[in-house]
């Protein structure tokens, strides 16, 4: 379907002109410029002929009279000069005659005999009078009020330098103007029948091209206009002709893809649909926040969870005013706007008393086309239910450790009360025997010993001891650590290494409860290496703390930068995978003797230390016990105060 022409006058606020008009006036007002140029080129070139002529005239005449007046000027004939330059002016073209004599008097001068005698003061006779050779030059002549070409010749004699006088010519440039004239009159007239060809020829061309280009713009408006389905036919075997197919591609090409876009926008609609059902009814609760503070999406869940109503959320989208009442959730969400890759999950209670819920809030961040942060998207996880759940599985496990403990405690005293008791009950009938009362005496006090080192145990885990903490070389704490073992190590056939960094940190510790952790772990090493084995101590700096999140009293709740790592390394038997999760329960042992609170009590002490214990073991391999305790600064004073 072909378009129908149209014209069309105005486009946006610009007033609409066609081409083929801009075409004819483009053309026209070049081709006046160039018959202008080709005016002004032919006047000058031939004003400049008609110059050179005059004046090759005007030294002629001058060089005539000056061969003629040479006996008159030497003579002082003025008489014969005067006869001289009246008889020259005859001559139609020239103007005046002025002889000079050597003084610069006028010796004749044409038709002013009133002049004879007198020195002429204008700039052109002073010049004239002046020169040594012959001299052209313009002047104005003031009784004809026109241009006059002067011609200066000297009168020099041969085998003189003096100059006898100057004859002067002036020569008409009347006629040479009117001739430049008619010359430009009859340029100007072909010109104007040229450009009126011109414009009727352009305007034909014009036509024959513009025609086809206009319809191409009437088929641009149309389909403008939404109407896709046309198609242009355009013969003018030209560009013309190419830019009318390739725009007939290009508009099947965009109503094809028209009809891709609005499928596209029916898929996205129904996303859309999809995506809002799924906020409206998840259980976790979402939003998102631009970088500006602004809240962007909140589902219902969300809305629930941080309490808020539809009369709050009001027509502010700060989130500094609609989340005032949950703080800690303002806070995390301001953090993340200052920081946005800092992002991480963490657990936030919000609300008080018996309505406090527990909500792990994790983030992510969508970004632009130009990678840059554009929105914080926030998933709220309510966990209050599964915190009552933990609490009750942990009062749960509690009770059972402390079944645990009492059978432990119940099993450790019962061997030496059952001694005691023993010897209680045979004290009446052996007493006066032979060696009782020396056996009576030796046993009962051991295990009523026995019975008190328990206790002492017991109370070392449960209560809270008054720590004195210094700073601590903890190479040398290490030596003298390894010197209480030494005969020991030795019986058993243990060899011993200690691989100690060149600068080891110094550690904020108190010495006494530090050494019953570090005993109790190179202790049970050398009990799980009973038949001989190598034991390796490596201390070294680190700047993580391994896999644990470390708490402990105040001074050292914050996590430091820099950490002491100790390994404990044996090549024992190894402990069995399910025995790993309990060797620091109380009364959790695998030997044959022993009550099992000294790995409970060293790790309490690396807790109270404010570090971090964790174990692996391989059977038959060994065991692996890794210590990070806080690194001290070196330039901080000893501190003896006491921490309870």
């Amino acid at each position: 379907m072909q378009p129908q022409a149209k014209t069309i006058r105005f486009w946006g606020t610009n007033r609409y002109v066609p081409l083929r008009y801009r075409f004819i006036l483009l053309t026209s007002a070049l081709l006046a410029v160039l018959l202008a140029s080709i005016i002004v080129v032919v006047s000058r070139q031939q004003s400049m002929i008609i110059r050179e002529e005059l004046e090759l005239r005007g030294l002629a005449i001058g060089q005539s009279l000056a061969a003629t007046s040479k006996q008159d000027l030497i003579t002082y004939n003025y008489i014969s000069l005067s006869q001289s330059a009246n008889q020259s002016v005859q001559n139609p073209d020239l103007l005046y005659v002025i002889i000079h004599d050597k003084e610069g008097r006028v010796a004749a001068y044409s038709g002013r005999p009133d002049l004879q005698g007198k020195f002429l003061q204008d700039p052109v006779t002073r010049t004239a009078c002046a020169s040594q050779v012959p001299l052209v030059q313009t002047a104005l002549l003031e009784e004809a009020n026109s241009p006059v070409l002067d011609v200066a010749v000297p009168v020099q004699i041969p085998g003189s330098v003096r100059t006898w006088g100057v004859v002067r010519v002036g020569l008409s440039l009347a006629p040479m103007q009117h001739q430049i004239q008619r010359l430009q009159l009859i340029i100007a007239g072909i010109g104007l029948v040229a450009l009126c060809f011109a414009v009727i020829a352009y305007s034909w061309l014009a036509r024959r091209i513009t025609r086809p280009i206009a319809r191409l713009v009437d088929a641009t408006v149309v389909a403008a206009q939404g109407n896709l389905d046309q198609e242009i036919r355009i013969s003018t075997r030209d560009e013309v002709e190419v830019l009318a197919q390739n725009f007939s591609k290009m508009i099947r090409e965009v109503l094809a893809q028209r009809q891709q876009l609005e499928q596209q926008l029916l898929e996205i609609t129904s996303l859309q649909r999809y995506l809002n059902k799924l906020l409206t009814t998840m259980s976790d609760g979402l939003m998102t926040v631009d970088m500006q503070g602004n809240l962007v999406t909140l589902n219902p869940s969300a809305q629930g969870l941080l309490g808020l109503s539809a009369t709050e959320l009001g027509e502010s989208r700060q989130i500094v005013e609609i989340l005032p009442q949950v703080p800690e959730v303002l806070d995390y969400l301001q953090g993340l706007l200052l920081q946005p890759h800092s992002a991480q999950q963490r657990e936030l209670r919000v609300g008080h008393g018996l309505e406090t819920k527990h909500i792990i809030v994790a983030s992510s961040l969508l970004h632009d086309n130009r990678g840059q942060p554009q929105q914080v998207i926030v998933n709220l996880h309510d966990v209050t239910s599964l915190k009552m759940l933990e609490g009750r599985i942990r009062q749960a496990e509690r009770l059972a450790e402390m079944g645990t403990l009492a059978a432990g405690m119940a099993h450790e005293i019962r061997n030496p009360l059952s001694a005691i008791k023993t010897f209680v009950q045979l004290l009446p009938r052996k007493w006066d025997k032979p060696g009782f009362p020396e056996k009576f005496l030796r046993t009962v006090p051991r295990e009523i010993e026995r019975i008190n080192r328990l206790i002492e145990d017991l109370l070392d885990l449960a209560r809270a001891p008054r720590y004195q903490f210094r700073l601590t070389d903890m190479a040398m704490f290490l030596h003298h650590a390894i010197e209480l073992f030494e005969e020991e190590l030795l019986r058993y056939q243990i060899a011993f290494r200690l691989d100690l960094s060149e600068k080891l940190p110094l550690v904020w510790a108190d010495g006494d409860q530090l050494a019953k952790a570090i005993n109790n772990l190179i202790q049970n090493a050398i009990q799980a290496m009973s038949a001989g084995g190598q034991l390796t101590i490596h201390g070294s700096l680190r700047s993580e703390c391994g896999k644990a999140v470390v708490t402990g009293p105040d001074e050292f709740r914050d996590t430091p930068r820099l950490w002491l790592s100790l390994v404990f390394s044996d090549t024992g038997g190894g402990i069995l995978p399910e025995d790993l999760k309990s060797i620091f329960n109380p009364f959790f042992t695998t030997k044959d003797a022993g009550t099992g609170l000294g790995l409970a009590i060293t790790h309490k002490v690396i807790s109270e230390h404010g570090g971090h214990i964790e174990v692996d073991s391989n059977v038959g391999a060994g065991t692996r016990f890794v210590i990070y305790l806080p690194a001290a600064d070196p330039c901080q004073k000893d501190s003896k105060e006491t921490m309870d």
